[in-house]
């Protein structure tokens, strides 16, 4: 996503593009972050040994 907002700043052609690649590039960016705090979460629960609610 982030790449694709990078390469439509660079070929678009009025400031309504620039609004929509820049939307996209705040997106990606919180879907980034988002899927960092998940993956820290299930690395701290391996750390400490604890399953998930569909573990057995």
């Amino acid at each position: 996503m982030l790449e694709l907002a990078d390469h439509g700043d660079k070929i678009r052609y009025d400031g309504g593009c620039g609004v929509v690649y820049g939307t996209l590039r705040d997106v990606a960016y919180k879907v980034r972050q988002l899927a960092e705090k998940e993956l820290s979460r299930h690395h701290n629960k391996e750390k400490r040994g604890k399953r998930g609610i569909n573990q057995n």
